[in-house]
Order: structure tokens, then sequence, then C-alpha cells
């Protein structure tokens, strides 16, 4: 059942749905991060960079989640989803690789915002995936 779920598993209408408006929401956050790192953190060492790694993860992560609908991406995204989060919250809590961030933009809450939809969406998604794996893996 857990490999159906990470890589065997056709999903049906309703998890394809919600996979795909997380993947839309990934894309946003993606560009939301691409703008940052524009307007803001390229001159940042370390921190700047990772804007443009969550920025592609996002990106890829969200093709390959609208395309193929498997669980094992559904747990990468969200994995980067929540990451992303952790590091915002630790950059404007107690300061991340020597940058504390004092001024929180409406980009940079619009970005919180989309992911935290997104790991919602996510976790719903992967419920019913996982609940329809469970039911075709008792019919075999």
């Amino acid at each position: 059942m857990t490999r159906r779920f990470l890589i065997g598993q056709d999903a049906r209408l309703p998890e394809t749905v919600l996979i795909r408006a997380a993947a839309v929401l990934m894309v946003a956050s993606g560009v939301i991060h691409v703008y940052l790192w524009h307007v803001a953190y390229r001159h940042v060492a370390t921190l700047g960079p990772l804007f443009l790694v969550q920025a592609v993860s996002a990106l890829v992560l969200a093709v390959l989640l609208a395309t193929t609908r498997r669980g094992l991406f559904v747990l990468a995204a969200f994995g980067l989803m929540a990451g992303t989060i952790i590091g915002f919250v630790l950059v404007t809590s107690v300061g991340l690789f020597g940058f504390t961030l004092t001024f929180i933009s409406g980009w940079a809450k619009l970005a919180l915002a989309t992911e935290s939809a997104t790991i919602l969406i996510l976790v719903s998604g992967a419920t019913l995936l996982w609940r329809s794996c469970r039911v075709t893996g008792s019919r075999t």
C-alpha cells in the first residue's frame, strides 16, 4: 500500500483537483521567491541563493505534481513548503545564517499564505490519495 501511494497509483478526480491546485500555489510561491530574490535578497550571502533554490524546487515539483500526481512528489512538495515556512519563522525570530529579517513585506506575507494554503491542500490531496490506495490495495 505504501509503495502504491508513493509511486504506483493513478489519482482520481478529487485528488487530481487538489494536487493540481497545490501545484498552482507552488508556482506562485516560486515566482514570489524569484521576485523577492531580485528586489531584496540577491546580495544576501547564503540566504539569497536559497531563495533561488526554493523557487526552482517549487517550480520543478509543481510540474511533477501536476503531471504525475504521485505520493512521493506530494511528500516532497509538503517538505519544501514546510521547510520554507520554518525558514521564514527562523529568519524573523532568531535569525538564519547570520541574517535576521526585521521588516516583513506584503510579498513575504503573500508567500507565507501561499505556502500555508499549499500545505493544507497537499494534506487533503494526500489523504484522499492514500485512501484510494487502501481501497485499491484491498481489492488486489
